[in-house]
């Protein structure tokens, strides 16, 4: 997938996984960062923003971390975001729709399309265009382009 990428930063706050990375991409650029304090990247220096299921965490600020992506984005730069929309039940061995109700049992199947909405919200707030939402059964993704 990023074979092809001449420059590309990856940027977890898990110091295992970025070794990982490194060891899978060795040019690549690792970063260990929140999403919301990106203060090691350049304004305006990325052409494509890649954030799979960060945006699902309980203790993440949302609009921080888009406006942080914003930044960070150069004009008509691409933003690509999923958001978990389902999960393996492995007692069962099936996927259930929906996203459990954090420290509950309880499964809310608009969980994810609520907060696909929420970041859409967000992304007009914050001037991105030709804002996308693709549904699928375990992840919803969200595109947008940068002003």
């Amino acid at each position: 997938m990023f074979s092809n990428c001449q420059k590309i930063t990856f940027v977890d706050i898990a110091p295992n996984g970025l070794k990982k990375i490194k060891r899978e991409f060795p040019n690549s650029h690792c970063v260990l960062s929140r999403a919301e304090k990106l203060t090691l990247l350049s304004d305006d220096s990325y052409d494509l923003y890649v954030s799979l299921r960060t945006y699902n965490s309980s203790f993440f600020d949302i609009k921080k971390a888009i406006s942080e992506a914003n930044r960070v984005l150069k004009s008509n730069a691409g933003i690509i975001i999923s958001i978990a929309n389902g999960f393996l039940d492995s007692t069962r061995n099936c996927i259930i729709p929906g996203l459990l109700i954090p420290g509950t049992n309880f499964v809310d199947v608009y969980r994810g399309i609520d907060m696909a909405k929420k970041l859409s919200t967000y992304f007009v707030t914050m001037g991105f265009k030709e804002i996308q939402i693709l549904p699928t059964n375990i992840e919803i993704y969200l595109s947008a382009i940068s002003m």
